[in-house]
C-alpha cells in the first residue's frame, strides 16, 4: 500500500512557486538521460538497455553500430484500450490529434523513422527500443497535481514559512512522487489531475469531490514538458503537465482526509 507524506521545506519568502518547481527538477528534461538510462528496465530483472555514452545520446550524432535492446511488455502487446496497436504502420497521425488521442508533444515536432514508422524520442537514444511499459508510440501524457499550503503549526513569521506538499510513496520503487496519472483520450489535464488526486491521495472518497472542486478552482501550470522517466524508450516517452493548487490560508485543505489508495 502506498503511504502519504507531507514534505516540508523552509522558505525565506512567499514565492512558493520557485520552491515547488525545484521538487520536479530531478524528473524533468535534462540534456543527458538519467532515469531513462537505468538497467534493468522497470518491472524486469533481465531486460538491460544498450549502453549509450553521453556524447552519443543525440540522434544528430552518427552511430551506425547502435543496437538498442527491443522490449515491449506483454501487457502492452495485448493491446489494451490504453495502448496503441503494435503495428506502427497503422498510425497515420503522429504530431497531431488522432481522433481523441493527442499525439502532439510539448517538445514540438518529433521525428519519425521512415523505415519503421516509429517516433524518435526527442531527447535522444535511451538504449531500448519498442514501448517498454508505455502504451502509446511517441508521447504518453500525464497530469501531476502539486497541492501546497503553509504549515499550520508554524510561528507567525512571514520570513520563515514552512511549505507543505502532498506526496505519495510509489509502490514500484518506494520513492516519493506526486499523486498524478495518465491523461485519458479526450480528457483535459485538469480533469486528470482531479481524478488522480482523489484516487491516489484520498482513496476515492466520495465525500472528497466538493472539497476538491473548491481547491482546484485556482490553478497554475508550473511545468509542461518531457519527463526523464525510467519507462522511457527510443520510441515512447513520458510528458507531463504539473499543476499547482496552493491553499494560501489553509482553509480549503483543513478538512482533507488523506488516505492512500487501497490495492
Amino acid at each position: 500500500m502506498s503511504i502519504l507524506w507531507t514534505y516540508r521545506q523552509q522558505c525565506s519568502h512567499l514565492i512558493f512557486r520557485q520552491l515547488v518547481s525545484k521538487l520536479i527538477q530531478p524528473i524533468i528534461a535534462t540534456n543527458v538521460h538519467i532515469g531513462a538510462s537505468r538497467s534493468p528496465y522497470s518491472g524486469t530483472k533481465d531486460v538491460h538497455r544498450a549502453i549509450v555514452p553521453d556524447e552519443k545520446v543525440s540522434w544528430n550524432i552518427y552511430w551506425p553500430d547502435y543496437k538498442p535492446t527491443e522490449y515491449t511488455a506483454k501487457k502492452v502487446l495485448k493491446n489494451p484500450p490504453w495502448a496503441d496497436d503494435p503495428d506502427t504502420t497503422k498510425i497515420k497521425h503522429y504530431n497531431e490529434l488522432d481522433g481523441k488521442i493527442d499525439r502532439r508533444s510539448f517538445m514540438g515536432k518529433y521525428d519519425i523513422d521512415q523505415q519503421t514508422n516509429r517516433p524518435r524520442n526527442p531527447k535522444g537514444r535511451t538504449g531500448l527500443s519498442g514501448r517498454g511499459l508505455l502504451g502509446r508510440w511517441g508521447p504518453n501524457h500525464a497530469g501531476d497535481p502539486i497541492v501546497t499550503r503553509w504549515s499550520k503549526d508554524q510561528q507567525d513569521n512571514n520570513k520563515n514559512k514552512t511549505l507543505e506538499i502532498i506526496l505519495i510513496s510509489r509502490r514500484d520503487t518506494g520513492t516519493l512522487a506526486l499523486p498524478g496519472g495518465m491523461v485519458d483520450p479526450g480528457e483535459y489535464t485538469l480533469e486528470t489531475v482531479k481524478r488522480e488526486f482523489i484516487e491516489e491521495a484520498m482513496n476515492s472518497n466520495p465525500d472528497a469531490t466538493k472539497q476538491i472542486e473548491k481547491l482546484f478552482k485556482k490553478t497554475i501550470t508550473i511545468y509542461k514538458g518531457y519527463i526523464d522517466d525510467p519507462r522511457n524508450t527510443d520510441n515512447a516517452w513520458m510528458e507531463s503537465e504539473a499543476i499547482n493548487m496552493h491553499d494560501e490560508i489553509g482553509e480549503l485543505t483543513k478538512d482533507l482526509i488523506l488516505e492512500a489508495e487501497e490495492l
